[in-house]
């Protein structure tokens, strides 16, 4: 009886050894050390190149990648403010040494940028993809010079002009401007003016270039409110010519192994996924001009980095941490970071595009969820809106303090296009535009303003956050917060059916200082949305609620010859996607839509027209032809005649739609639809 537990424990030896020699049997092991000082590196990454097979060295430098075996694998190590240091090794392999040199971030002010077309020699898909977005732009963003000096369009010098208007134009004429917009200058020469915008430098012109964030050695993250490449913040590395000169390029991935001295030698620089775009899209004013952006009296201007580290989805721990790089540069399905210098085939997930945006149409529409929910109460028609920011990792809106949302909520009768008369108090704030609401004017009407409001030194607001002294208010929807809005409306006696509709719409500029600077494009040329009908912005999301009853459109009359009219999508003033269309026309045959104003009378002829004395038994002749537009029937034998109801078209008009085609079955030779009413809608 005693030796079983000898056994047992010679069993669990031999199982141990085994297990032990399998994993020696794959694996490869060793130590990171400093190649100047030869110490250990601590909390370096030791990477199978192309892989997330992935592990950390302890505090003496030692490292084991488990479950490694085959020849000529690339093994690299990295760590922030080293060269990667790569090696190539026949696995299984122990007691391996991985040299790795520190970079000496030096700043040449005669070193030459190189050209983005420079880095697409190799880098062709990420030179393209750069080449059309906002930071190649952003050296010549009109909007910018507008407000700086008013020299950016030909109305730029309405509203607010820094050099002209601002309290602190004598003491800072030149303000911080090139430090984000035109910073391959600027980082030359910090404090520098923007360049003339008739005279942009190749500098200027290049924006936010391949080497402004491949370049960027250390970014202090204690001090985020800092603007653009700001010096002892930002630590910039100008590489010198000469012996030991080395191209270095900073990136994310920490597995690089190409090295060129006169090209790129790779290294890891983590901050290039988040914190980086603090220096653009995170900094605080200076009211008192003492040069500390992070004082208590300063006021944030650009949120978003602060806001994304506040929120779950800054947090490394939760599991809805995300990057900036992982939603604004998305993955394109590439295997190669290159076409030279025989790249390695990597998953299509590291690879991610520089194509950086953020308020284009699918950002815009895929940022929060938007409910809406109606009840009726004796003669009130109550509706409760809620807005979820659950696809954003910031508030929205976020960005500079001009950027807006508003909610815009309606309640009206079918029939006839009638506003419901609100009887809430939760209406758009005066900064939605005071005017006309058919040309995007909605201050009063009901819904809410969505924005960040800076007050003056006298509390006076809006002012430019380069003035600004505090918030007069922030209405924004932090990173899965709800706000919940509610709404009143008096049914009328009488009503028949009722639709209530919330849009919410993005805004990119307040929209008196856009009629201020006469603004109809964007800063990069683009049509400013803000002015184009019928939504005055950019739809980001629309809920409707339809009551019981007949809709805008109702079919009326009866038809002959097998024709049958209907329309599809909806009658809205300025909207696209309407038509009238036909069925059981001869295929191939000519057919006539005739639209009218009435259909009760035809000058002096009273509605309907019974043809059937007139060889069309069965056949109606049901609005008045006011106008006509031909059409062909398709090989199935139906017709689409496209509708655009211009904006401001009176909301409420009703027009009488009918088909006529030819007809050989009858000794009229003609056959006639049913009849359309149609109720233009808002």
């Amino acid at each position: 009886m005693r030796l079983l537990p000898s056994l047992g424990f010679a069993v669990h030896n031999c199982m141990a050894i085994s297990l032990l020699s399998a994993v020696l049997s794959s694996q490869v092991s060793g130590v990171v050390l400093d190649s100047k000082s030869k110490k250990p590196v601590p909390g370096a990454y030791v990477t199978l190149q192309a892989t997330k097979h992935r592990v950390t060295t302890d505090a003496k430098g030692a490292f084991l990648l488990p479950g490694l075996q085959g020849k000529g694998l690339v093994v690299v190590a990295a760590k922030k403010g080293y060269y990667n240091g790569p090696v190539t090794v026949n696995a299984p392999i122990s007691s391996l040494t991985i040299m790795m040199e520190p970079v000496v971030v030096t700043k040449d002010k005669n070193y030459s940028f190189a050209s983005p077309n420079t880095c697409g020699i190799c880098h062709p898909d990420q030179q393209a993809q750069w080449a059309g977005s906002p930071m190649n732009q952003a050296g010549g963003n009109r909007w910018v010079y507008d407000i700086y000096n008013g020299t950016g369009t030909s109305g730029g010098t309405g509203g607010f002009v820094y050099t002209r208007d601002s309290v602190h134009r004598i003491k800072n004429p030149n303000s911080e401007c090139a430090s984000c917009h035109q910073p391959e200058p600027w980082i030359k020469a910090p404090g520098k003016a923007l360049d003339p915008i008739g005279n942009l430098s190749q500098g200027s012109l290049h924006g936010i270039s391949c080497e402004v964030c491949h370049k960027i050695a250390n970014l202090d993250s204690t001090k985020p409110n800092f603007p653009g490449i700001w010096p002892k913040v930002v630590d910039f590395l100008l590489p010198q010519t000469g012996p030991g000169f080395h191209q270095t390029q900073f990136g994310p991935l920490g597995d690089s192994s190409f090295v060129s001295t006169l090209d790129m030698r790779a290294s890891f620089q983590p901050q290039l996924k988040a914190e980086m775009c603090a220096a653009c899209h995170q900094d605080k004013n200076d009211p008192d001009g003492n040069g500390n952006f992070e004082e208590p009296n300063g006021v944030i201007s650009e949120p978003t980095y602060l806001e994304w580290v506040k929120s779950p989805y800054g947090n490394p721990s939760s599991p809805k941490y995300q990057t900036c790089a992982g939603c604004h540069m998305k993955p394109y399905g590439a295997k190669y970071v290159a076409i030279r210098g025989n790249p390695p085939v990597r998953a299509s997930d590291q690879i991610r595009s520089h194509k950086i945006l953020g308020t284009t149409p699918e950002y815009l529409e895929n940022a929060v969820t938007m409910k809406l929910s109606t009840s009726i109460v004796g003669n009130s028609l109550r509706a409760q809106v809620k807005i979820t920011n659950d696809q954003t990792g910031h508030h929205v809106p976020t960005g500079v303090t001009i950027r807006n949302m508003i909610l815009l909520v309606e309640a009206w009768e079918v029939g006839n296009g009638k506003r419901l008369v609100h009887q809430g108090q939760q209406t758009i704030h005066a900064l939605g535009g005071k005017g006309d609401p058919l040309q995007g004017y909605y201050a009063g009407l009901p819904g809410k303003l969505y924005a960040k409001v800076n007050k003056d030194a006298n509390g006076n607001g809006p002012t430019f956050f380069t003035d600004a002294v505090g918030l007069q208010f922030d209405t924004r929807i932090p990173a899965l917060a709800t706000d919940t809005t509610h709404y009143d409306f008096k049914i009328p006696s009488g009503a028949g059916t009722l639709r209530v509709r919330a849009r919410l719409i993005y805004r990119r500029s307040f929209r008196f200082l856009t009629d201020a600077k006469k603004w109809t494009r964007t800063g990069h040329g683009a049509v400013l949305e803000d002015l184009q009908a019928p939504v005055f912005g950019h739809l980001m999301e629309e809920a409707e609620w339809t009551s019981a009853g007949p809709g805008p459109v109702q079919s009326f009359g009866k038809s002959c010859a097998g024709l049958k009219a209907f329309a599809d999508g909806r009658p809205v003033s300025g909207g696209k996607g309407f038509s009238i269309q036909l069925s059981g026309a001869p295929k191939g045959g000519l057919a006539l839509l005739m639209l009218g104003l009435s259909n009760q009378n035809w000058g002096t002829i009273k509605l309907p027209v019974d043809l059937g004395p007139f060889g069309g038994p069965g056949c109606f002749f049901l609005v008045s032809l006011d106008a006509s537009a031909p059409a062909l029937a398709n090989a199935k034998g139906e017709v689409k005649v496209p509708l655009l109801l211009p904006h401001p078209l009176v909301l409420g008009k009703t027009f009488y739609f009918q088909y006529l085609t030819l007809f050989p079955g009858n000794r009229l030779g003609l056959g006639f639809s049913n009849g359309l009413k149609v109720t233009v809608q808002r």
